[in-house]
């Protein structure tokens, strides 16, 4: 493992990223509940009520919280510097984040039962704006008072930025809902809304994080210096550009003409072009390792960048031959390529597999740092010392792989037949439900050993 210029002397105690961890499978069950009891309907368009309540739920109380849990562990060690009082931050962000998310799935299901919805659309929008805004204001802060950077922590400043543009564009939203404003794009600000979220702030972290973790955990050589100096940057600027483009051709109702959908259709395709090009150095990289041994989380990982690669080429095909052959958008939709298809392995396949990767990976090692730092140079201390696979054994986390590979296969029965939506309920709540089983076990190994090492030491 290569821990060469990381700094480990301000990482914060081991509950608080796991209060982050413990938390996010619990949203994945209720998402699992909200699929099992909506039914077929959902899967036949991307605005049904339970899409939307089920997508939110996913990205903001599984994903963004395991994000917001990891960046508060990795500041630290890429920048030297953790975020003052941050067991009260996090546990603030926690709250609001957590009950943010579900006002913003009881707004979107209210309106399934014909309730009025205002309250917790408002709600949600003031908790997101307190919690994961001030939250992102604090990270940011944190990294403009470095001097020297790397570019692990230029692409995670530039993936929250994005955060604070998604966080913008849901304001407009809620206004045109609640105000009922005339933007006259809510379409266009949904897809730019998507688009800074699953791109921006997901994916910009992830790759950013990926820089230094792929080396760090699996020996892997370092990503090329144009790969780490550039993509991150050309990502955001073309993000940025499209979404001005969008807001200025649709205020001037300028939506219909050639020359805009020529422009859209080539801002879409650079995006969908530079991350390609990450997923196939990413597979290069870990293609390269030292350590050719059977490890989990690289699986976990190739799976995720296999299917990055997958959602965009077949992505940028569909929209080639959309354009240069007309009426052929009906005949792929028939075989079951809609927008609402790629979007669902582009978040289960990709983003969620990086998740599981990461997972596995960090819980142990955390464990195993945070014991080893408690032993200081006692060595009867030592001697109590586990290895990390003492607290997450091989066959545990092979045990999770299978499960999230079969929750992989039932999306994809699912949007093949959405009858079988209750068999994907089941494996997400299974999936989860061992995730958050492992890490309990994990915790409860942690408390013990400290415990006898704390015991040790007064000896």
């Amino acid at each position: 493992m290569n821990l060469v210029g990381l700094d480990f002397d301000k990482i914060p105690t081991f509950s608080v990223p796991m209060r982050f961890f413990f938390v996010a499978p619990l949203f994945a069950i209720i998402s699992a509940l909200i699929i099992g009891f909506a039914g077929e309907s959902m899967w036949f368009t991307r605005w049904h009520p339970a899409t939307l309540a089920v997508t939110h739920a996913i990205v903001l109380g599984v994903i963004s919280m395991i994000m917001c849990g990891a960046i508060l562990q990795l500041l630290p060690v890429l920048a030297g510097k953790s975020l003052p009082k941050v067991k009260l931050i996090s546990t603030l962000t926690l709250v609001t984040m957590s009950v943010g998310t579900i006002s913003l799935i009881i707004a979107f299901l209210a309106s399934l039962f014909g309730f009025n919805n205002s309250l917790f659309f408002a709600l949600a929008g003031v908790l997101f704006t307190l919690g994961l805004g001030g939250f992102i204001c604090g990270v940011l802060w944190l990294i403009r008072l470095r001097s020297q950077v790397s570019f692990s922590i230029n692409t995670i400043r530039l993936g929250c930025i994005a955060m604070l543009v998604v966080g913008a564009i849901a304001s407009l939203l809620l206004a045109d809902y609640l105000f009922d404003s005339q933007f006259n794009m809510v379409k266009q600000l949904t897809d730019n809304h998507a688009s800074w979220g699953l791109i921006g702030w997901i994916s910009l972290v992830i790759i950013g994080v990926s820089f230094q973790v792929l080396p760090m955990f699996h020996v892997a050589p370092a990503f090329p210096l144009w790969c780490t100096r550039y993509l991150p940057g050309f990502l955001f600027i073309v993000l940025l550009l499209y979404t001005l483009l969008t807001f200025c051709m649709t205020q001037l109702d300028l939506v219909d003409i050639a020359m805009w959908h020529l422009t859209q259709a080539i801002c879409i395709g650079l995006l969908k072009l530079v991350l390609m090009v990450y997923a196939v150095t990413a597979i290069n990289c870990l293609s390269r390792r030292k350590r050719k041994i059977n490890d989990i989380s690289v699986t976990c990982w190739l799976i995720a960048l296999s299917c990055l690669l997958l959602c965009c080429t077949i992505s940028l095909v569909m929209s080639l031959i959309m354009h240069f052959v007309p009426g052929s958008e009906d005949f792929l939709l028939r075989l079951g390529w809609s927008p609402l298809t790629l979007a669902s392995v582009f978040i289960y396949g990709w983003i969620l597999s990086v998740i599981m990767a990461m997972i596995i990976k960090i819980i142990p090692f955390l464990a195993y740092l945070h014991l080893q730092r408690q032993c200081g140079f006692h060595m009867q201390a030592f001697s109590l010392l586990p290895n990390m696979h003492e607290l997450l054994s091989k066959s545990r986390m092979q045990y999770l792989l299978y499960s999230h590979v079969f929750s992989l296969f039932s999306l994809s029965l699912t949007l093949y037949n959405p009858a079988n939506y209750w068999l994907l309920s089941v494996a997400i709540m299974g999936q989860f439900g061992y995730l958050l089983f492992l890490m309990v076990s994990v915790s409860g190994r942690y408390r013990a050993r400290a415990k006898a090492i704390d015991e040790a030491l007064l000896t």
